[in-house]
């Protein structure tokens, strides 16, 4: 139904960004813990109003019927009938600046690196708020350091510093110029039974909120 009333899941995906558009940029003088609570209370006003707002336990359900192994923001979990991966993260626990450039990551990865990243809908554990997203299952392993720069470079990739392994790379946009792309780290990339490499948690830098706007709308995200 949420899908239906935002035109997809990518529509549902951006509503959800586009609630956080305007809150927690770190323009008002408030600190990072109070933007970050004003970004999870406007994120559950979005779920609550889109009908997404999870039960807890059935998340907890889900998460420990096939777990996975996760890294420092999510919990991973196998969904084997649906071929597709539940992540679980506490909002106030993010590894990027803000609530708001991770859902926008989301959207450029599913842009740029033809994913299917979800948000499935959000749910509140005590006082913390926890985002529910999912994406395709990939069978495969991951590239060591050199697989991963040659992999990514035959996608279009360039890495700007060729004598690091600092997981930085640059997409040459011709709307936007380049665009940064970092955290591709070994595991943050899988290869599949082809050879393709796919990232699966990219991350994007843009100097402010502004820009990332501005980029958005160009991409017409």
């Amino acid at each position: 139904k949420a899908h239906d009333l935002f035109g997809g899941s990518q529509g549902l995906l951006r509503g959800a960004a586009q609630s956080l558009a305007d809150t927690g940029s770190g323009d008002d003088g408030a600190g990072a813990g109070e933007s970050g609570d004003d970004e999870a209370g406007a994120l559950r006003r979005f779920a609550t109003e889109a009908g997404i707002l999870m039960d807890a336990k059935s998340v907890e359900e889900l998460l420990s019927a096939n777990p996975m192994r996760g890294g420092k923001e999510h919990r991973v979990a196998l969904l084997p009938k649906e071929g597709r991966v539940i992540k679980d993260a506490d909002v106030h626990a993010l590894a990027t600046e803000s609530l708001h450039d991770y859902l926008t990551d989301l959207l450029l990865s599913n842009y740029y690196f033809e994913d299917d990243l979800q948000m499935i809908g959000c749910y509140q554990a005590g006082d913390r708020l926890h985002l529910v997203t999912t994406q395709p299952y990939v069978d495969g392993t991951h590239p060591d350091w050199p697989e991963l720069k040659a992999g990514l470079m035959k996608r279009g990739l360039r890495d700007p510093y060729p004598r690091s392994q600092s997981g930085v790379f640059i997409i040459d946009d011709l709307r936007l110029g380049e665009v940064d792309v970092f955290d591709l780290h070994p595991n943050n990339v899988i290869r599949d039974a082809t050879g393709l490499l796919l990232p699966i948690d990219a991350h994007f830098y843009f100097p402010d909120r502004a820009a990332r706007v501005a980029a958005l709308h160009t991409l017409g995200l």
